[in-house]
């Protein structure tokens, strides 16, 4: 068994604005380096932020653009392991991509977004691909956001025999009820990246850290039928979870670096039957099912957009 300090960097970040949000990030780094994280998660599109337009696909850059480089230099010049994920450019399409880098400054790895979720099917490819990173400290399984919710996932994260889960999120709720969206929504709503953090600690016996962002949303979206988010946050509520269960960390939605001892525990470990609902893991209301229109609705946007081939450098 081996133990290390691992940190969640809930972060609020700017749309758009790359190198502020890496030069933001830097600092809460240093933060977390002074309490002795040797490991430090960063949200889903922490570089990018989460505005979805077409303004989204001018931040995005090629794997050995600056949020990579940003991972390696910090990853060197504080001997520790990091992550976040950031939109790929790469050969004509845009991709959600995860990226860890190990002491040293090498990149240990990459996953993929397989399912980009709801309004995100019109701005990136989902991509398959293997769900786990080799590292010095053992094999880490990573599920971005949404994908974290669905069986194939979760079934992918079973098969890896990992010793640690990673949770990158970009996920954001309504902050007040209204026809559609009821208080008892918007608490379940709040609480489901916590419940799946839980649910993968049970099934699988190890520790599993969840980092969401902070902050306000209030972003357009290309598809109304489910209405226009106002007034949206992101949730937070990242936590650390040990192999054992025991939660080391928990937040509530404020901006906030936090750090946990876990225990990498082969003993602890164990392949559970993963359950399955439709495409998710856990039961809910039969409506979330008309979410997989609207991803159908954006794939097809994504594309024959003559904006994201342009941004993109397709040929005419």
């Amino acid at each position: 068994m081996q133990t290390l300090i691992a940190a969640v960097a809930q972060i609020t970040c700017k749309d758009g604005d790359v190198q502020s949000n890496l030069n933001h990030a830097s600092e809460l780094v240093l933060q977390g380096i002074k309490r002795g994280a040797q490991l430090i998660l960063f949200p889903e599109f922490m570089s990018q932020g989460y505005r979805l337009t077409t303004e989204l696909w001018d931040s995005a850059e090629p794997f050995d653009g600056p949020t990579v480089s940003w991972l390696r230099e910090v990853a060197r010049n504080h001997n520790i392991i990091v992550g976040s994920s950031f939109l790929e450019l790469r050969n004509g399409n845009f991709y959600n991509t995860f990226v860890l880098a190990s002491p040293g400054g090498k990149i240990a790895g990459k996953v993929y977004k397989r399912q980009p979720s709801m309004w995100e099917a019109y701005f990136f490819k989902g991509e398959r691909g293997p769900q786990h990173i080799d590292t010095e400290i053992g094999r880490i399984g990573v599920g971005i956001c949404f994908d974290n919710h669905t069986y194939e996932i979760a079934s992918a994260i079973s098969e890896s025999n990992i010793d640690l889960m990673l949770m990158p999120h970009s996920y954001c709720t309504p902050t007040a009820g209204n026809k559609m969206t009821s208080e008892a929504d918007i608490t379940r709503l709040n609480t489901l990246p916590c419940r799946v953090a839980r649910l993968y600690n049970e099934l699988f016996g190890v520790p599993v850290i969840m980092c969401n962002k902070s902050g306000p949303w209030n972003s357009p979206v290309p598809n109304k039928m489910l209405g226009v988010p106002k007034d949206f946050r992101f949730s937070g509520r990242s936590m650390i979870i040990d192999s054992d269960g025991i939660i080391r960390v928990e937040l509530g939605d404020e901006e906030r670096i936090a750090e946990g001892q876990i225990s990498l525990a082969p003993s602890k470990k164990r392949q559970s039957k993963v359950p399955k609902y439709s495409r998710y893991i856990y039961p809910g209301p039969f409506g979330r099912e008309i979410i997989r229109l609207m991803e159908w609705r954006g794939r097809l946007s994504y594309q024959s957009s003559k904006v994201r081939k342009e941004k993109a450098g397709v040929p005419a």
